[in-house]
């Protein structure tokens, strides 16, 4: 499994079709990373592949926000994560990482398939970007 390396400054909304509510976060989160609801205080916080609880993704987020500040997860639509996707190719699919907050190229413990690198043609070659469907 390798990791995508996101760097929450390159996270930019190309296309939306869905939202999830804005929110508080109950723990710093950066722009890209795979949220969930914290059963306890229903505060967004990071999610990830390894077991039911934390696989239980409402989006990706495309904004940064320390602890008690308000983050937009995007549930569906298209996001352009910088250089992350440029090793993958076209089609492949995007998983939750076991590691907390993280995208991969092969699944967590529990599989799930957070999108898909498609290409957004703004210059002559064109650019990977992620088909958010959750």
């Amino acid at each position: 499994m390798t990791n995508l390396a996101i760097t929450a400054a390159d996270v930019r909304i190309v296309a939306i079709w869905e939202m999830m509510p804005d929110g508080p976060v109950n723990e710093t989160v950066a722009a890209g990373v795979p949220v969930r609801e914290d059963a306890t205080t229903g505060k967004y916080t990071p999610g990830n592949g390894s077991d039911t609880t934390e696989n239980q993704i409402r989006g990706i987020a495309v904004n940064s926000a320390v602890a008690g500040e308000t983050i937009t997860p995007m549930k569906k639509g298209v996001l352009d994560i910088g250089d992350a996707l440029s090793s993958y190719s076209y089609g492949v699919p995007i998983y939750l990482s076991d590691t907390d907050g993280t995208l991969a190229n092969t699944a967590g413990s529990q599989s799930v398939i957070v999108g898909r690198v498609i290409a957004a043609w703004g210059n002559t070659t064109a650019d990977k970007l992620l088909l958010v469907d959750l």
